[in-house]
């Protein structure tokens, strides 16, 4: 076997001893010291920060059945012996792997092993053996009606014919009498020990917010995409998740934020909150001068972006973000131009405006992607300044998930009213910049 970013793959080696007929060599010696070299390596290279792990074992299927066959042949022979332990041994089995390889384990790694409560560092090993299926065979007899109704939708079980569940189902319905019938022998002797096919780490998420401000009118949130091919070269995502994960070393992670804005609309003011979910991460314990050096890398990587107020939250206060998507209000400003000319005072219109409600069709740039709805929206606010005899600002405080854009020049009367209409003017937006997300998530940090 060897160990490569975290997974084991089988060297065929001459079998050096007998193989149990009962466990498939899983208890034997030889195979838990190879076992126990092999997972130390692994999670060596990954340089994980936990101070205590668990282990996490997956069996072939044919073992079950073949320590039934065992049992049936034991209480057969010898009826008095007590029933105690017989319809858990495979869990028995288990514990007993573990607490045979989580030892030695632990002090070759240096972390403690503890079994038999959660821990947030599992090791996940997969075991397989050479004849599993072949052994397996011997349930068409046993229930020929289940695995041949079972073989006849083979797509339907994308698994394969033999399960683990359905197997272990099969058994749990016979009785010893009509086990016997059909398996009169004991298991055949393995000609090759189960062999550990896989390994993979696992532990729970971290998760990472803070707030940031978007500069560049040519920079997408998230990856952009249009049928394939990229447009853009990064994204405020990328641009945050990948210098952080660095240092997390996360097997893969999921930007979410509070709202989002277009490619061409700038982000100022206290900036848009964020969360990123590390997803099965190398590191996860942090101290708060080493977060803040993260957020410093992360500010001096580009212009484009700055991050404030980075820190480690907990998963249940993820919801403060969600919540806040829709719940909470935006500020905008908006620069706006009269094609044909404007009276400047005409503005009034649009400063003494508060709580008006709109009614936005989906957008027609968004249709492609979002369901065709008539949502209402409240404009709390909103005052305007003149510039020059075509161009003015338009400051406005609306319900979070307002289309500014479509309010401004009405989207083919798809928003209603627009400014265009309450002005009577030929109006268009030029550009448009997010002034305040109001949500007091996450907690402002003291640098």
């Amino acid at each position: 076997m060897s160990a490569s970013n975290g997974q084991i793959e089988h060297v065929s080696k001459k079998q050096k001893y007998a193989v149990c007929i009962a466990c498939i060599g899983l208890l034997q010696s030889g195979s838990t010291s190879n076992v126990i070299t092999q997972i130390s390596e692994a999670m060596l290279s990954g340089d994980h920060d936990a101070d205590a792990f668990t282990l996490a074992l997956a069996l072939p299927v044919c073992l079950s059945l073949r320590v039934h066959r065992i049992w049936t042949l034991l209480k057969q022979a010898y009826p008095q012996i007590p029933e105690k332990g017989r319809t858990d041994h495979i869990a028995t089995m288990k514990d007993v792997w573990k607490n045979l390889v989580g030892p030695p384990l632990g002090k070759m790694v240096d972390k403690t092993f503890i079994q038999g409560q959660y821990i947030e560092f599992i090791m996940n090993i997969s075991a397989s053996y050479a004849g599993d299926m072949e052994d397996c065979k011997i349930m068409d007899q046993l229930c020929e009606s289940t695995f041949a109704l079972r073989r006849k939708q083979h797509k339907k079980y994308a698994g394969g014919v033999y399960s683990k569940q359905s197997v272990d189902a099969a058994i749990k319905r016979l009785t010893d009498e009509e086990f016997l019938k059909v398996c009169p022998n004991p298991p055949c002797i393995p000609t090759e020990a189960i062999t550990f096919t896989g390994l993979k780490w696992q532990r729970d998420s971290i998760y990472m917010a803070g707030r940031y401000n978007k500069y560049s009118r040519e920079l997408p949130q998230t990856p952009w995409f249009v049928e394939g091919e990229r447009k853009m070269g990064s994204s405020v995502q990328e641009l945050l998740c990948e210098i952080l994960n660095k240092s997390v070393k996360a097997e893969d992670y999921r930007f979410s934020s509070s709202g989002r804005e277009d490619v061409d609309v700038r982000c100022l003011g206290n900036g848009r909150p964020f969360v990123i979910e590390f997803i099965n991460p190398c590191k996860t314990r942090f101290s708060r001068k080493e977060i803040t050096e993260f957020q410093k890398e992360v500010n001096l990587s580009s212009e484009m972006i700055q991050l404030r107020d980075l820190q480690i939250v907990d998963k249940k206060d993820v919801k403060n973000l969600k919540e806040g998507e829709e719940e909470k209000t935006k500020a905008y400003c908006a620069l706006c131009i009269a094609r044909s000319g404007y009276d400047p005072s005409l503005l009034n219109q649009l400063s003494g405006v508060k709580e008006l409600v709109i009614q936005q069709k989906t957008p027609v740039r968004v249709l492609h992607r979002r369901p065709l709805l008539t949502r209402p929206r409240i404009i709390h606010e909103m005052w305007a300044s003149s510039i020059d005899n075509f161009f003015f600002k338009l400051h406005l405080t609306t319900q979070a998930g307002t289309y500014i854009k479509e309010f401004v020049h009405g989207d083919l009367g798809r928003t209603t009213p627009n400014v265009r209409s309450i002005l009577g003017l030929d109006v268009d937006i030029i550009a448009l910049d997010v002034e305040r997300v109001a949500l007091d998530w996450p907690p402002k940090c003291s640098e």
